[in-house]
């Protein structure tokens, strides 16, 4: 690296630059769309002027001596002129029409030997170490600089979004401006970044948001035959950050899933005291240990000491239990869950500590600590953080403020407090919004609260929230900066979209409507079975509770699709497939609210219907369907725009629950001789695998009936949908039989539909076709699948293979 920057400041011998013209006036409405470019928006800016150089006759001038990461990102914008200009080398400084520098400022205030005016001001900063000063020198000298090398880094990212905007031509005869502008900036949040999702990947993508953190878990926590625990960490993320001023921070995970560990089989006494019939949650069993145990605290211990013994690690975060599966020995229920392993992790830090005395803690909240959260910040140490989660309150997006009084106390106290937010409609349902105002609101709260640190969750991919994580990225840098339009402005602008001031109004006009679907846990959890449950219970919500708890009237959720509608007109306008199927889909929950609450006034708790109200009802139902399938097609159409190569199991789960909310509200209308227009094209479950259909072997062949699932001839598709286990499920063949009724062990295959295909995690080729050309209603009708999946004699911590068999009908065209 330090060679190619050194041909930066070189003679480019046979060269010499073009000199520049007098600097070029910049009106405020132009400075104003230029800084349309820059995200986040920094703190304080003044531009006035401007050159128009040569591309080729811009030098970049560095010190060998600055860090690694200003002479890479140096090296980035040097590449940026050299790629436009056509050329193999810069110019060196006496001979080029423009020099940039760029350097860590020293005790004197000088970079390069420059005394730079004003390098007080980036001392006296909040979070300075990342502060960045950029001011003419003279004419034809711009200088880049800060305290450190973070700093200088967000700094060239700055002038690079700028400059970068302002390339024409191309070869000898490309131009580029480059604004005489001084700007003073520095974060509002000292750490900005992500856990989960696509985090790990995305780093050097967060990375040019100015977003600084990555939290990921550990490759492994063991405990060996010796008693020892050792913790591994993918050494390749810490590199990867440090590279463009990411912290990765290994993450110990959550302290009741410490079963898979080897500890328990290490230190049998350290399992916890109790009844297991109690432990099983969620689908799983947690198998709490028990920390009034020494071993169980000495292993903690040694995972922490082991990380620390890595040098690339500067932090580390240790996950509190999530769940109240504690162990009931007389010492845990004297002292409680959470202060105990409060009271583990303070002792483990200590021991951490003499290996690395630099190196720095959080624990992290959780929905099981909530209730004891005061006993666990006052056990801690001061000098130990405190990031904030909880599977209910953090992963939500209601209009309501995040840290409640007993954090909000501790942070104005000086402690170090950090949020761990969805950034998303949902952390378990993907569905698309583009919400300005509710990130707005999020971030505010938190610099206003004087958080430290934002490590929001965006499930399962950035590529689907990428309006929102920018958003996050801007107003947790600047929280006062731009309002919601101007950031929409900003973000379409960057993107490039056809038309961006149309774009910013869709977002703001469409982002409260949104808001008002998701902030209600629409469709999660609403739509996971309590919709068509309360519709037949006869207490659908009123207006103003539960999913309608921000549409308070009629004339709310009237207003609501007049904006759908509206926003679908500046959609179209500006073309943006993405645009457009976001629109549908929030139109079509809401649309589906509002059929749902119609069709509980309808009904209420009767028993028959007159002829005329099923006539209404019929109606109901039949937009219902319209709205549940353009909902559907909508979440389609979304995934192909925004990231069409991917096959995340959380879109499917959206597909399939807003399908399954429709189909069971048809299912329990059918009693009053409503007709479901939809039933035969909805995904329905026709059927399960389970774990133990492979005790004889992994390789079987299973089948389900679909007869009443049938509607006449046309393509059918059945998929193969894995739901949880440690394996997933090989499908090899899939066909439609059929048989008589008094004879259903004779199957006759009708059409099969022969490929490998894999229901896990990640799914390929799961879905299966047939088209049925004649279909005769005296014969039965089964799926046969020949699949594969857990082997009989698999280790116990690693079994299990369970998922569901979803059937339907294609539409017609």
């Amino acid at each position: 690296m330090r060679a190619c920057l050194c041909a930066l400041t070189l003679l480019l011998i046979g060269v010499t630059a073009t000199m520049a013209a007098a600097p070029t006036p910049v009106s405020p409405q132009e400075a104003h769309d230029w800084m349309l470019h820059v995200i986040p928006l920094p703190k304080k800016v003044t531009l006035e002027s401007k050159m128009v150089v040569p591309a080729s006759g811009v030098a970049v001038r560095v010190q060998p001596e600055d860090p690694p990461l200003v002479l890479a990102e140096a090296e980035s914008l040097g590449k940026d002129l050299l790629e436009r200009s056509g050329r193999e080398a810069l110019p060196r400084p006496s001979e080029a029409a423009f020099v940039i520098i760029a350097g860590v400022l020293d005790e004197g205030g000088t970079v390069a030997e420059r005394k730079i005016e004003g390098a007080q001001q980036v001392r006296d900063l909040k979070n300075s170490e990342q502060s960045y000063l950029i001011r003419p020198l003279d004419e034809k000298t711009l200088v880049v600089t800060g305290l450190d090398a973070k700093g200088v880094f967000y700094g060239l990212k700055t002038l690079r979004q700028l400059m970068s905007a302002t390339f024409r031509g191309e070869g000898e005869r490309c131009t580029v401006e480059i604004p005489l502008a001084t700007i003073l900036d520095w974060p509002d949040l000292a750490e900005r970044g992500e856990w989960g999702g696509s985090a790990n990947r995305d780093i050097e993508w967060m990375s040019e948001r100015k977003m600084n953190l990555c939290e990921s878990h550990c490759k492994s926590l063991k405990v060996t035959d010796e008693g020892k625990g050792v913790a591994q960490f993918d050494k390749t993320l810490i590199e990867r950050g440090a590279q463009c001023a990411v912290k990765v921070v290994p993450i110990i995970t959550h302290l009741d899933q410490l079963q898979r560990t080897g500890l328990f089989k290490v230190f049998p006494q350290t399992l916890g005291v109790g009844d297991p019939k109690s432990w099983p949650y969620g689908g799983t069993t947690v198998k709490p240990a028990c920390f009034s145990k020494p071993e169980t605290v000495q292993v903690l211990a040694d995972w922490m000491v082991s990380l620390a013994e890595q040098p690339e690690i500067t932090d580390i975060n240790i996950w509190l239990s999530e769940h109240h599966v504690a162990c009931k020995c007389e010492q845990c229920k004297q002292k409680g869950q959470f202060v105990l392993e409060a009271e583990a992790i303070a002792r483990g830090y200590e021991l951490a500590k003499q290996v690395r005395p630099d190196i720095k803690l959080r624990v992290l909240l959780t929905q099981g600590s909530y209730e004891f959260n005061d006993q666990v910040i006052a056990t801690l140490p001061d000098e130990i953080g405190i990031t904030y989660y909880d599977g209910g309150r953090t992963y939500d997006s209601s209009r309501n403020p995040m840290i409640y009084p007993l954090l909000e106390e501790y942070a104005a106290n000086g402690g170090w407090l950090g949020c761990y937010p969805q950034l998303t409609a949902s952390w378990r349902i993907v569905c698309p919004w583009s919400g300005p105002q509710f990130i707005k609101f999020r971030m505010t709260e938190f610099v206003d609260k004087k958080l430290e640190c934002l490590c929001g969750y965006a499930t399962p991919d950035n590529r689907f929230y990428d309006f929102n994580v920018n958003a996050a990225a801007e107003w947790s840098w600047n929280a006062h900066g731009r309002d919601e339009r101007e950031f929409a402005l900003a973000y379409f602008t960057r993107k490039g979209v056809a038309d961006p001031e149309k774009a910013a109004d869709w977002a703001v006009m469409l982002g409260p409507v949104g808001w008002d679907v998701y902030g209600a846990r629409v469709p999660y959890s609403w739509f996971f079975g309590a919709a068509a449950k309360s519709l037949a219970g006869g207490n659908v919500p009123s207006l103003g509770g539960g999913p309608y708890r921000y549409m308070p009237d009629e004339e709310h959720i009237a207003s609501d699709l007049q904006t759908c509608a509206e926003a679908t007109k500046l959609a179209q306008e500006v073309g943006d497939p993405a645009l457009i199927a976001e629109t549908r889909v929030i139109e079509g929950y809401v649309k589906m609210l509002k059929t749902i609450h119609q069709l509980g006034d309808a009904i209420g708790k009767k028993k028959e219907l007159a002829d005329e109200e099923k006539q209404t009802v019929t109606e109901q139902m039949a937009a219902l369907d319209a709205a549940t399938n353009q909902t559907t097609e909508g979440l389609r159409a979304w995934q192909q725009a925004a990231a069409p190569d991917s096959s995340p199991s959380r879109l499917e789960d959206t597909i399939q629950v807003t399908e399954q909310t429709c189909a069971d509200i048809g299912r329990f209308l059918a009693q009053f001789g409503i007709e479901d227009p939809g039933r035969p094209y909805r995904k329905v479950r026709a059927g399960v695998w389970k774990t133990e259909d492979f005790d004889e072997g992994p390789e079987i062949t299973k089948r389900w009936e679909v007869t009443d699932l049938l509607a006449g001839p046309g393509t059918y598709e059945v998929q193969f949908v894995y739901r949880r286990g440690w394996y997933g499920l090989g499908i090899h063949r899939a066909s439609l039989m059929s048989a008589t009724t008094d004879a259903p062990e004779n199957l006759t295959p009708v059409v099969t539909d022969e490929h490998e295909g894999t229901a896990a995690y990640s799914n390929r080729a799961n879905v299966y076709n047939f088209d049925l050309a004649a279909h005769d209603p005296k014969l039965r009708y089964f799926v046969v699948a020949d699949i594969r999946g857990c082997p009989k004699d698999s280790p116990p911590d690693k079994q299990g293979c369970e998922g569901e068999v979803m059937f339907w009908k294609q539409r017609p065209e």
